[in-house]
Order: structure tokens, then C-alpha cells, then sequence
């Protein structure tokens, strides 16, 4: 579990968990993270001087809510496995997958807005893959 909660490299990141942790490239913008086509993400905290550091943006697919003021995403396909509705969807232009406990009637090609929960956003150095710490 501390491997799953805190993992110490995109290596890890992406191995523990299924689905898979989402990665999405861009930049620490202040106090977010501007990922793909310019699309801003919550960040609790940023480290500090990272303002403009390229970096990838990690979160698990359980910790997308719907939110008004989430970041609009584009559902590409849904795949209800019983207690749980996988979303494969289009954030930004990459491919990102959330996963809600609650039913939900999306189809291929609605537009939803997805949040991560900034507490448990992961957030890595692009060049090294190592996690960097606020």
C-alpha cells in the first residue's frame, strides 16, 4: 500500500495498480499544473521554484470526481464491470481513464468534467521520473 500511496518513480507508479496510474506531461504553473493543450490541473502544493518546471502529472484513475469546474474531457468508452464504471476519456487531447463507484449514464462522445482530487495527485520530474516533493 505505501508503494500504491506514495510511489517514489513513474516506474512504480504505472506498475502498481490496475488500471494504471495516468500520466499527463506539461508544466508546474504557480500553484497548478498546466498539462496537455493547455489544460489546468489541480495541484495542493507545488515545490518550491518549480513554477515553469516541465514535470508529468500522475493520478490514479478512483481519484477523478465530476466537478462544474473540473477539465472538460470527452468520453471515448464505458465499461461498467459491476461495482465500479471504467470511463476511457479524452483529456486535453490524451487518453485518461477514471473510475466512479457511482452509475452514471455516459456514452461515447459526451463531454464531462473530470477533478482530480489535488491530495492525492502524484508528481513527478519529467527528465528523471523521480517524485518530487512540496
Amino acid at each position: 500500500l505505501d508503494l500504491y500511496d506514495n510511489p517514489d518513480n513513474l516506474f512504480v507508479a504505472g506498475f502498481i495498480g490496475s488500471p494504471a496510474m495516468n500520466f499527463l506531461r506539461g508544466k508546474v504553473n504557480g500553484g497548478g499544473f498546466e498539462g496537455p493543450a493547455g489544460v489546468h490541473l489541480p495541484l495542493a502544493s507545488a515545490p518550491n521554484g518549480s513554477s515553469g518546471r516541465p514535470a508529468v502529472y500522475g493520478i490514479r484513475p478512483e481519484h477523478f470526481a465530476l466537478a462544474d469546474d473540473g477539465a472538460e474531457a470527452e468520453v471515448q468508452v464505458v465499461e461498467p464491470t459491476g461495482s465500479e464504471i471504467l470511463v476511457a476519456a479524452k483529456l486535453g487531447g490524451e487518453d485518461v481513464i477514471a473510475v466512479f463507484r457511482e452509475r452514471h449514464k455516459f456514452k461515447p462522445g459526451d463531454k464531462i468534467r473530470l477533478k482530480p482530487d489535488p491530495r492525492l495527485v502524484h508528481l513527478f520530474d519529467e527528465s528523471t521520473g523521480k517524485r518530487l516533493s512540496a
